[in-house]
């Protein structure tokens, strides 16, 4: 017997959704045949089979979150009979919990080397109610969702989780923050908290049409609120001409094709000037971590791709950019752009993404103030491209093509001169419009 597991597709996520079992218990299925398909906030895919076999039992249902690691099925190889063994999922299934999770990575060509580790909270002289409380395990997305709300450790053992065999997750956590449950942490009273005006509710009438989320959405509204909830935001802009960068991509489009294997197109040309920038601005290319600054050493660029049948967006990662020819880096955001709409992203390719790249002009957009990626403390969004008059040297007066550039950054980490500075300095290098275009 084979146990099927929930993967881990981002470093920093604990827990997927499984939205739609492609197979049904009984079923044939080939290894590396879609088994699955999975939601979470990094990627919405599908999820091959580890073996082949028969799937045995399905044993988390479609719409379910569970942990990652978590047994979600069951197949059977053929190699022992089913009244033989007991599998650790089958067994984690009888005993109505995810135990198996906790103790074993992730099997098959899904295990990783960033699975989640599990970490018990103790306190010293706890009575026996309060050490079992205090003794259960929380992901690490848990725990740093609750450190950044201040949340105390009481407060966390007391919650009553709703994922699978009562774990507490990060929605249990951000419900209790934003309940103002948190208000005892900073000396409110919690009678003073609960005066707290209400937040408006509508109520839809008997002409709306209520289209509930999909998992994905809900998992980028859940994501989305926490990072503006943790980062000061704040937003710097400048324009920038890309008279002369469109004009040789327009000349240089066929034979560049057939050279790289891949179009030449204006986010290709941002994302090479952008990982060559950020060498010169590490600061942008960091996290927070409790009162430091850490900074990377690696660009590993996010490219943000809209899916087709949702409209929903998707940042896969193009590692190490900061090394890529414009060829390479036209191929690797072809192929990744390719496969995320395609939903066959590996979990190695939303993993590590260190600052992000997002293009709203392609629908548009002439700018706008796009929220960050956690745990990236920059995110650089490129606005449509227009004919504008512009005064050139000697008062002249021409029509340019003139693109906004925005990059919205996390003010604990980088001020506003530093963000400019570095929008200056990619402004000129694609203005430059470099001599490999």
């Amino acid at each position: 017997m084979i146990d099927v597991v929930m993967p881990q597709m981002g470093e920093s996520l604990a827990e997927g959704t499984v939205v739609r079992w492609l197979k049904q218990a009984g079923d044939r299925v080939e290894r590396d045949e879609p088994l699955f398909e999975i939601s979470t906030d990094k990627v919405d895919t599908d999820v091959p089979s580890p073996a082949s076999g028969t799937l045995h039992a399905i044993l988390v249902p479609n719409g379910q979150t569970v942990a990652v690691g978590a047994p979600v099925g069951v197949i059977d190889d053929g190699r022992v009979t089913v009244a033989a063994e007991t599998t650790p999922a089958m067994a984690a299934r009888a005993s109505g919990g995810v135990a198996a999770a906790n103790t074993e990575e992730p099997a098959g060509h899904f295990k990783s080397s960033h699975a989640p580790q599990l970490v018990s909270f103790r306190r010293e002289a706890a009575t026996p109610s309060e050490s079992t409380r205090a003794e259960r395990s929380f992901s690490p997305a848990v725990l740093d969702t609750a450190r950044r709300a201040n949340m105390p450790l009481h407060a966390l053992t007391s919650l009553n989780g709703s994922g699978r065999g009562g774990r507490v997750t990060k929605a249990d956590v951000r419900r209790f923050v934003e309940s103002g449950g948190a208000a005892e942490r900073a000396g409110i009273r919690q009678d003073a908290a609960r005066e707290t005006p209400a937040e408006y509710l509508y109520r839809p009438g008997p002409d709306d049409r209520v289209v509930p989320m999909s998992p994905v959405r809900r998992r980028i509204a859940d994501h989305m609120s926490w990072s503006v909830r943790i980062s000061p935001h704040a937003s710097a802009f400048a324009d920038c001409d890309m008279t002369d960068v469109t004009a040789r991509i327009k000349h240089q489009r066929e034979a560049f094709a057939a050279r790289a294997g891949a179009p030449l197109t204006v986010t290709v040309a941002a994302a090479v000037a952008l990982a060559a920038t950020i060498r010169d601005f590490p600061a942008l290319n960091a996290s927070v971590v409790d009162d430091a600054i850490v900074i990377k050493p690696r660009v590993h660029l996010g490219i943000a791709v809209a899916l087709p049948d949702s409209d929903d967006l998707i940042v896969p990662v193009v590692h190490d950019a900061d090394g890529l020819s414009i060829a390479g880096m036209a191929r690797a955001i072809a192929d990744l752009s390719s496969r995320a709409r395609e939903r066959r992203l590996r979990p190695e390719d939303v993993q590590g993404g260190t600052i992000t790249l997002t293009n709203p002009g392609m629908f548009g957009g002439i700018t706008g103030t796009p929220i960050l990626n956690q745990p990236q403390v920059a995110i650089v969004g490129l606005g449509a491209i227009a004919r504008r008059a512009m005064v050139l040297d000697g008062d002249r007066i021409a029509p340019r093509s003139m693109m906004t550039i925005a990059v919205t950054f996390d003010h604990r980490a980088i001020d506003g001169v530093i963000a400019f500075k570095f929008l200056d300095r990619l402004r000129g290098r694609l203005e430059a419009a470099p001599d490999e275009l």
